[in-house]
């Protein structure tokens, strides 16, 4: 809703969304931009996480800062003189480092703090806007700032039932693809995760691509792959995929 970030899943939500079980409880260990997120049905309950310390900042300072910022955001240039200054320097200050992110994640190229771009639509206006929306999506919701692999170590319910009420949606870095990631998801870290989620005992879903490595580690897991759609460019075509451990479509490893 606020950020520009490669793999978000706005454009695609309406597909996925369906494949979703009831829930009160909604738990996210790969946050980003939230695109799902802001294009679900808000669950009454929601758990939420990112490793980046820039994601973590920004949502924290939306949901308690929000009015700071919207000020700062007003004040602020756009300019490549700031672009500039703000691609070498880094800023300690909760707001001004909210700003930052902002700024670079939204007027850079395809969300990429390498290019100042401007577009036809008025990015400040939209931006400035989605400023209120998002906080009141974010506020009251638990931020964590966690690796995937410690988030489920961290969550206590308080009974088996309550494990019922909740679903757990992964949108991890995708294999072999280009990500905000500086390391990449390895595959270790893709088996790491359908470890993670398993033996979390929550329902869960997963996107990704039909990457050969995701199918194999799925079949073998015994788990559904629900087909989203076709992602074409210029290099390739890719299909988008959604894992899941429990049934409500058919499958590609349905009988």
């Amino acid at each position: 809703m606020i950020l520009r970030r490669l793999g978000n899943k706005k454009v695609v939500a309406h597909k996925i969304i369906p494949y979703f079980p009831p829930h009160e409880i909604y738990i996210e260990p790969f946050f980003g931009a939230g695109g799902m997120f802001f294009n679900k049905p808000k669950a009454k309950y929601n758990i939420v996480n990112d490793l980046d310390s820039e994601v973590f900042n920004l949502f924290q300072v939306v949901s308690l800062r929000k009015n700071e910022l919207e000020e700062l955001f007003l004040q602020m240039p756009i300019s490549e003189d700031l672009w500039r200054y703000w691609k070498v320097t880094k800023e300690e200050d909760p707001l001004r480092k909210a700003l930052r992110f902002l700024f670079l994640s939204n007027y850079g190229y395809m969300g990429k703090p390498e290019t100042l771009h401007f577009r036809a639509s008025n990015t400040s206006k939209i931006l400035y806007e989605n400023l209120n929306k998002t906080h009141e999506f974010i506020f009251g919701c638990l931020f964590m700032n966690v690796d995937f692999r410690d988030m489920f170590k961290k969550i206590s319910l308080r009974n088996d039932a309550d494990k019922l009420r909740a679903f757990v949606y992964c949108d991890p870095p995708y294999l072999d693809t280009e990500n905000n990631y500086e390391s990449g998801f390895t595959h270790k870290d893709s088996e790491d995760l359908f470890k993670v989620l398993i033996e979390s005992g929550y329902r869960f879903a997963m996107s990704e691509f039909d990457h050969p490595f995701i199918l194999q580690q799925a079949k073998e897991r015994g788990l559904n792959v629900h087909i989203i759609g076709e992602h074409k460019n210029l290099k390739n075509r890719r299909t988008e995929i959604l894992v899941t451990n429990y049934k409500n479509h058919l499958s590609l490893f349905d009988n």
